[in-house]
């Protein structure tokens, strides 16, 4: 199984260098839902074994989730707890869910501790050519799992410019966890939020991002907090809006983020950020 459609985005470069292609925009494309949908058939019908989905408790897998939940498809969430309780908050919520749901969840337990004080979480993050320390504990995470893997990740996000812009704009360590999957030989993508071409256009073309693109939402200055009202447009999910979290916010804040190791991820060089604006990025599209 292809990390995307048909290989229809490349990412090319690092840091300053760093850049993405779209090589097959689409002709044409339905709304946001219903492309996730058609995604979800796809990769379905090339799982091998049983199909996972990392649950963060985020908006973003909650969405990846809810699709193939509301497909009948047999699937399997899996939630990384931290030890100790260094991702309660989002523990307790994706734990919710599974129980509102009525569905059993795979639970990982990481000693954090351990895993920071070893070195683990730098060898890991330096292997998937990732700055971003909480991806390691997404791919130390899909170690223990065997069959096809899912991560509702890499949702496309536009950005104000404040010059009377804005961009699409897309970075370099969304593609760590691509790199783990590539390394490993794992059976699906992490990026099922922008799987497919037609997946990619409609989200940018969902009613909201054209609202802040024309500036009907003054004081934006992106599209993290107006995600959920793309996933719940067309869906019947009501999913809860709720600020985008990365799970390392405990984290932060404690003794442990004092260790040498986390300024360790200050040095590393994968820091790109493709940035197209907008309407000329929607324009490939266009016959």
């Amino acid at each position: 199984m292809q990390i995307s459609k048909n290989n229809y985005i490349q990412p090319a470069g690092t840091g300053d260098t760093f850049t993405v292609s779209i090589t097959a925009p689409p002709d044409k494309f339905d709304n946001y839902f219903i492309e996730s949908c058609k995604a979800a058939e796809e990769i379905y019908s090339q799982k091998q074994g049983n199909l996972y989905i990392l649950y963060s408790g985020g908006l973003d897998s909650e969405y990846a989730l809810s699709i193939f939940l509301s497909m009948g498809m047999k699937v399997t969430p899996v939630i990384a707890r931290m030890n100790t309780d260094y991702n309660s908050h989002d523990f307790k919520y994706a734990n919710d869910f599974c129980s509102a749901k009525n569905i059993t969840p795979i639970i990982i337990d990481i000693n954090l501790e351990e895993f920071v004080k070893s070195g683990k979480i730098l060898d890991i993050a330096k292997s998937i050519k990732s700055n971003i320390y909480h991806y390691s504990t997404t791919a130390h995470a899909i170690s223990k799992l065997d069959g096809t893997i899912i991560c509702g990740d890499c949702e496309p996000h536009v950005r104000n410019n404040e010059n009377g812009t804005w961009s699409v704009d897309l970075y370099e360590y969304d593609y760590a966890l691509v790199n783990y999957f590539k390394n490993n030989n794992i059976n699906g993508t992490p990026h099922f939020n922008c799987y497919t071409p037609e997946m990619m256009f409609s989200y940018l073309n969902s009613t909201r991002i054209k609202e802040l693109v024309e500036h009907k939402h003054p004081g934006k200055l992106g599209s993290h907090s107006s995600k959920g009202f793309v996933y719940n447009e067309h869906s019947n999910f009501n999913l809860t809006i709720r600020p985008k979290y990365h799970g390392f916010e405990l984290v932060e804040t404690s003794e442990l983020f004092k260790h040498e190791i986390f300024k360790e991820f200050d040095k590393l060089p994968w820091t790109g950020v493709y940035h197209k604006e907008y309407y000329s990025f929607m324009k490939q599209c266009e016959q």
